[in-house]
């Protein structure tokens, strides 16, 4: 992993250093230990049943679903930030 990326998030400012990392590699995987140390069982039961139901979240939303789980993001910043990996996934797309 890489050095500048926090092992542990518990605050938004460590969160946003794993988004900045992610903005500019867009490596999804960069978010993979994270969501499991991040994930009980009840949010994985959750997302369970949303991948059942067809309405699977990614690893960028997972991540974003977490931190406002244990209160590091806002509903608000949740949202803006998924519009600002919408913009990223377009630019990328053009």
């Amino acid at each position: 992993m890489l050095d500048n990326v926090p092992d542990f998030i518990a605050t938004r400012e460590q969160a946003d250093v794993v988004f900045e990392e992610f903005f500019k590699t867009g490596d999804l995987d960069l978010f993979s230990r994270h969501r499991q140390a991040m994930i009980d069982d009840v949010h994985r039961g959750s997302l369970a049943i949303m991948r059942g139901s067809g309405n699977e979240l990614g690893p960028f939303e997972e991540f974003i679903s977490a931190l406002e789980e244990h209160g590091v993001i806002t509903l608000d910043e949740a949202f803006a930030l998924g519009d600002r990996y919408i913009a990223f996934k377009r630019t990328k797309a053009a």
